[in-house]
């Protein structure tokens, strides 16, 4: 063989190794499903275009009182993976996944190794008895430092998945995870400089309790049993004596919760109203968590602000 035509030889047998190489180094693409909002947020900032990621549920669904359809059924048959709160809040996908009987489908369970907050059969305000636990709370991803974790929870559970982009997951959810971090850390530093010995805070359930109590801020009363619940007027009554009992003078509530019932509360307490986000509707992006928290995060901020200086 000529000099030539074996140098030819070797850099085609070259590029025929690299091209082989580069194929085999392609990202696997699987189905990753999911439960809530806040989980597409996160799957979509640590796996970005490499996988696709199924909302289980349309954007407007309550996932508190969801009954599957067949379709939803067929979905959920058709995924590798599939991310869920695994604390009840969102009861609807465990008998989907009973029904199924799927053995090749990975469960990701985001409130593994949590540090979780438990529920007590009690009313909720300083002087009333606690019953037995009866649950631990499931609101875990409005939260940070909890988010944070449960972001890294996935990020470790899809590298097992895809070995060869465990390395990349990892460092995207670090990523994320440090523009998180830095929005918990501004927001600290903001309250440290508030006096809150004179405030009293409310919510309307406990579904901000995880970030309460990584803010540093103590619920004095929370005035209804559970997220979802149109209060009949007996309730509302209710609802105003404990408000009154625990001389709350700042109430949070949730965004979808209705005007009406927010001015009846005002009209009767006088107390302060706040509106969080729960982020449980609306589209599915990227950025939704993120943003959501954000302005979660400025409504505590102003709310402490603004009352503290009217107590002076």
């Amino acid at each position: 063989m000529k000099k030539n035509s074996r140098l030819t030889f070797v850099v085609v047998f070259v590029v025929l190794c690299l091209m082989a190489g580069n194929s085999l180094a392609e990202p696997c693409h699987k189905r990753i499903g999911i439960s809530l909002h806040p989980y597409y947020s996160w799957l979509k900032n640590i796996v970005g275009s490499s996988m696709e990621i199924v909302p289980i549920i349309n954007p407007d669904s309550d996932p508190h009182s969801y009954q599957p359809l067949p379709a939803d059924l067929a979905n959920l048959q058709n995924l590798d993976a599939v991310v869920i709160n695994g604390l009840g809040h969102d009861e609807f996908i465990k008998p989907m996944l009973k029904t199924i009987d799927s053995k090749h489908l990975v469960v990701i369970d985001t409130s593994k190794g949590l540090p979780l907050i438990p529920v007590f059969n009690y009313g909720g305000f300083p002087g009333e008895k606690e019953k037995s636990k009866i649950s631990y709370n499931s609101h875990t991803y409005i939260s940070i430092t909890g988010s944070i974790h449960q972001i890294q929870t996935i990020a470790d559970e899809l590298g097992k998945l895809c070995p060869e982009q465990s390395r990349q997951f990892k460092k995207n959810a670090r990523a994320y995870a440090k523009r998180i971090r830095l929005m918990l850390a501004e927001t600290l530093a903001k309250i440290d400089k508030i006096s809150l010995d004179s405030l009293r805070i409310a919510t309307v359930h406990d579904g901000y309790a995880y970030l309460f109590q990584e803010l540093g801020l103590e619920i004095t009363a929370v005035v209804q049993p559970r997220h979802g619940i149109e209060p009949n007027a007996r309730q509302l009554q209710d609802t105003i004596k404990r408000i009154k009992r625990a001389n709350v003078n700042i109430l949070f509530t949730e965004i979808d919760y209705k005007k009406k019932y927010l001015d009846i509360i005002f009209q009767e307490t006088g107390c302060s109203i706040y509106c969080l986000s729960h982020i449980s509707k609306g589209q599915y992006t990227a950025d939704k968590f993120e943003n959501a928290m954000r302005r979660n995060l400025n409504t505590i901020i102003q709310a402490l602000t603004m009352t503290s200086k009217s107590q002076l």
